[in-house]
């Protein structure tokens, strides 16, 4: 089959090759020129239509559109833009000669002038201008439009577009979801490069690594082509990096904010960005911008433990048997480059490279006090009592994860007569060093401790001693085990691909014929070192000895305040350390346990895709056909160790002592899938269009998933986790179908109506179990396996309204609107024997069902503001609820008791930001985020099972911004 597929390539090649040959000899000329608007700015993607031809171009990212091959005579242009008049010009075509057009847009009524110097509002043009000539169904975010909210990072920014939602994590967006899909089935790209993820064992990229500034633009694919990479069953995020314009562009910003929880934290950041064109003719185009931001934060955490306990009488009841009251210190610093460097050779021909650096430091360091529960003894109503049987523990632990992302691209596109050749060289890399080994000690603290609960209100569950035991006194609590260690996790893409487009006429309807191929190698590893150190001395340390200077006075609004401290005593790490250095020798490793770490999370991929594709577009009036079909083969090598139990083997953190056996394995994976596409568009009226896309996709399994090891967690929340392998999974297949209707307003505004539908082949199903005291910790575990399960389906509605007001009165006419609604709904069939043989069918991970943006923008003269609500539905996390624990609708035992599936919880946020022009291109800006203080969390079950809830409080910004552009 892969024979016969690159045979028929260079069939192909040479045939159109042949062509352009004998094309070549015939007489002919053609049309070549710019789009701007009044200010000499560049239009992206206007559209430029030629009669009598009926063909029909979109700007590219300078503003350039091409017509070769055409019959010397008269023709018609005309280039349209929303929210600017249409051009229209005669051109005389003559042979062997290109006729230049330069076509200048003017706003398309006085009082929208503002949208030629207002960012956001140049912004919202451009997106309605792109996703209206766009081949696929696509929403847009430029970079006037992701600078004018407070976005922390880019996952915040793309968040805010239509069928988008988000994991969060420390009051920022973490992972991107489109139409209800969990992160992994949506694909990330820079510039059309594929980016591997930072965390490595997963192909979903952690785009909180990425800064927000610096990004020219987002685009969210919602429909796949057979010219696009396959892995995309959500939706494809493609963040295009900046190039130099004829316009010069000097810009510099600088921000400041406060948050004021617990004793206030201070943030701030700059960028700044120079591109220039340089040369006869500025042929040569150069762009370089940089930024850096630092976010100092407090949080607020609790993490209720939920069980099931029984009473005296048999009654079952849902109690709360432990929680983690958490206190975060977070100091998160991002900084990076894009660079974007071109040459156009000639008319037709033009060289390029673009490239992304992005590093994270996700520093922080939480302190927990954790109080733990004896035995039920009572209870009635809200009220639990328990035995004396209880006991407090403390923790502190540093975090010092380097997460980096960095992609470059140079390639080169050739017009020659009727054909368009492009061919590129890439390489990405994502790294991941600390990220989940975090320098941790424990502390023993109070015991036999008499409590009683209070669960009247279930998000704030309260333990209070009966016996007077205060958990607050530092002097109680002496070390029992000290961590440490190291962990690197790297992934390298490198990447070739070719496509040749040849333009033809099919009974005089002009068409385009495609063919490309793509081959990117991927190269994984992952090492982890753990130092587990217990305590075995005489006489160990206690809390009070290695008490720091940082407070929280006021976790949780004094919620668990003991004796009107709101917080217990923080210890100082490098106190802590200091106190393990001298007392050295009471510490003794876990030999076994580290070696034994050590050879589950050690793992080498290799891993090989291999995809082409032949595509056919045909322009038939107002109609636009395509058609096409893309060969996907993908190979995976893994190396990776299997801990065999009943043997013994040297310990390879003491080679002395004796250890479970250590086999190398190595395992194989492949798989070839054929992926054909169809898309309808048609023009039934001026401004209004119908959309019709069949696609299929894949989502790849995640790295991590298919490696034949085990991994432990004790930092991940609400559980640490013990990750298990499955080399047998296969990717998930998706066959999906959509329907769009969309009008553009005149002077600016869009609404849409689609709805999709998605058939899902082969979902993989993150099985999580909750293991007690697992390997002797004493604390619960979160088990989780990936499997394959039966199809599962999902289909939603999609709502876009966006329109300027500039018609309204007087200082109304600055108002307008941008909003977006999502409903989704998904169904899952689980596989025989899974979770105690589940017969349920619940909604796929992560389909949030109603998800809405509602902007609310005025843009008048010198101001520009926007009001933004932001709101997604709780969602699956994973599924845990075993059908063996008792009925589905029993109200403890059952879906929706403590051990119920694990849910996040809703988000509703309000943002607000307001610029003024003050001079020329200078602005001040302020902003406001998480204005209404919304939790991040999980829960089991029902709302009122809590196993985490996170605070951040808002927080506020100034900030300066000068761009010589908009002069």
């Amino acid at each position: 089959m892969r024979k016969l597929f690159w045979q028929s390539f260079v069939l192909l090649f040479v045939c159109l090759w042949a062509d352009r040959s004998l094309v070549a000899q015939t007489v002919s000329g053609g049309i070549a020129g710019n789009v701007r608007d009044a200010a000499g700015a560049v239009l992206v993607s206007a559209k430029v239509v030629l009669e009598p031809s009926q063909r029909q171009v979109a700007t590219d990212n300078h503003g350039e559109f091409r017509f070769p091959n055409l019959a010397p005579g008269t023709y018609t242009l005309t280039a349209s833009y929303v929210g600017f008049k249409q051009f229209v010009t005669t051109v005389n075509v003559v042979s062997n000669q290109t006729q230049n057009v330069a076509a200048m847009l003017e706003v398309a009524s006085d009082s929208d002038t503002v949208i030629v110097t207002a960012p956001r509002l140049r912004g919202d043009a451009e997106a309605i201008n792109i996703e209206r000539m766009s081949a696929e169904i696509v929403q847009v975010a430029p970079a006037g439009v992701i600078t004018s909210l407070p976005n922390t990072n880019i996952a915040d920014a793309i968040g805010r577009l239509p069928s988008v939602s988000l994991e969060r994590d420390e009051g920022e967006g973490k992972y991107v979801q489109i139409r209800g899909t969990e992160p992994r089935l949506s694909n990330l790209t820079i510039n059309g490069v594929n980016v591997p993820s930072v965390e490595v064992t997963v192909r979903n990229v952690k785009m909180d690594a990425i800064p927000s500034n610096g990004i020219d633009r987002i685009e969210v694919y919602k429909t796949l082509a057979a010219d696009q990479d396959a892995d995309g069953v959500g939706g494809t995020v493609n963040l295009v990096t900046p190039t130099a314009q004829d316009k010069p562009t000097y810009s510099l910003n600088g921000t400041a904010g406060y948050n004021p929880l617990q004793n206030g934290f201070w943030r701030g950041g700059f960028d700044g960005t120079f591109g220039k064109r340089f040369g006869p003719g500025k042929k040569f185009g150069f762009l370089l911008g940089g930024n850096w931001d630092r976010t100092n934060r407090g949080i607020d955490d609790l993490e209720p433990s939920q069980g099931v306990g029984v009473l005296p009488n048999g009654t079952n009841i849902a109690y709360v048997n432990s929680e983690d009251m958490r206190s975060y210190e977070y100091y998160r610093t991002r900084y990076g480059f894009v660079t974007g460097i071109d040459y156009k050779v000639n008319p037709n021909t033009s060289v390029y490279f673009k490239g992304l650096y992005a590093d994270f430091h996700d520093f922080g360091e939480t302190r927990v006090y954790t109080p733990n529960a004896g035995n039920i003894v009572g209870g009635s109503g809200s009220q639990v009592v328990f035995d004396n049987t209880g006991s407090w523990q403390y923790r502190h632990y540093i975090r010092r994860p380097d997460q980096q992302v960095f992609s470059m691209l140079v390639g080169a596109s050739h017009g020659i007569s009727k054909d368009v050749l492009t061919y590129d060289f890439a390489a990405s890399r994502g790294h991941n060093i600390g990220g989940q080994v975090f320098p941790s000690t424990y502390f023993s603290g109070p015991s036999n401790v008499a409590f009683t609960e209070d669960l009247s209100n279930p998000n704030r569950p309260k333990f209070s001693a009966t016996d007077g035991t205060n958990g607050f006194d530092a002097t109680q609590y002496t070390v029992n085990e000290s961590d440490g260690g190291s962990y690197h996790a790297t992934q390298l893409n490198i990447q070739g691909a070719a496509s040749y487009a040849h333009n033809y006429n099919a009974g005089g309807h002009p068409s385009t014929f495609s063919f490309g191929v793509k081959i990117r190698n991927s190269y994984s590893t992952q090492r982890e070192n753990d130092n587990h150190l217990a305590y075995t001395g005489a006489t160990p340390f206690t809390l009070a000895s290695v008490v720091g200077s940082y407070t929280n006075p006021t976790y949780y609004n004094n919620s668990f305040a003991i004796n009107g401290q709101a917080y217990g005593p923080a210890s100082s790490y490098g106190g802590i350390l200091r106190a393990v250095a001298a007392n050295a020798g009471g510490f003794t490793e876990d030999v076994v346990g580290d070696s034994v770490t050590y050879a589950q999370a050690f793992f080498n991929a290799d891993e090989r895709i291999t995809a082409g594709y032949l595509q056919d577009v045909i322009f038939i009036g107002n109609l636009r056909l395509e058609g096409g079909l893309r060969f996907d083969a993908g190979s995976t090598h893994f190396l990776a160790n299997t801990i065999n139990n009943a043997t013994t083997g040297p310990c390879f953190k003491d080679p002395t002592q004796v250890c479970p056996g250590v086999t190398p394995t190595r395992q194989d994976a492949s798989y070839f899938n054929p992926l054909p596409s169809a898309a309808l568009q048609w023009q039934f009226q001026k401004d209004s269009n119908l959309r019709f896309v069949y696609s299929r996709g894949l989502a790849r399994p995640n790295i991590g998933d298919l490696v034949p090891a085990t991994v432990v967690d004790p930092n991940q929340t609400p559980y640490p986790t013990v990750s298990t392998g499955n080399p047998n999974l296969v990717p998930t297949l998706s066959d999906n179908f959509d329907i769009l209707a969309e009008h553009y307003f005149q002077p600016l505004g869009i609404v849409q109506a689609g709805y999709f539908f998605k058939e899902l082949h082969n979902p993989i199903y993150p099985v999580a179990n909750l293991i007690n005291n697992y390997n002797g910790t004493g604390r619960t575990y979160q088990e989780t396996l990936s499997i394959n399960g039966p199809n599962a389906h999902l289909q939603g509605v999609e709502l876009q309204w966006q329109q300027r007001f500039s018609f309204l009165p007087g200082m109304l006419n600055g108002l307008g609107v941008n909003a977006n609604y999502s409903y989704a709904t998904s169904q899952v069939t689980f596989p025989t024997g899974f979770d105690g043989d589940r017969g349920d069918h619940p909604a796929l991970d992560r389909t949030s069902p109603n998800n809405y943006n509602f902007n609310l923008t005025y843009d008048k003269s010198r101001f520009s503001g926007r009001f933004a609500i932001s709101h997604n539905d709780a969602s699956i996390a994973a599924y845990q609820w075993n059908a063996g624990t008792g009925a589905a609708n029993d109200p403890i035992l059952g879906l929706k008791g403590p051990t119920g599936d694990n849910y996040f919880y809703a988000h509703t946020q309000f943002d607000v930001q307001g610029s003024y022009r003050v001079h020329k291109g200078w602005q001040i800006v302020a902003s406001g985020l998480n204005l209404s203080n919304e939790v991040f969390g999980f829960y089991n079950g029902s709302t009122i099972y809590p196993v985490q809830r996170e605070y951040y409080r808002p927080t506020v910004s100034f900030g300066m911004r000068w761009t010589l552009a908009s002069e």
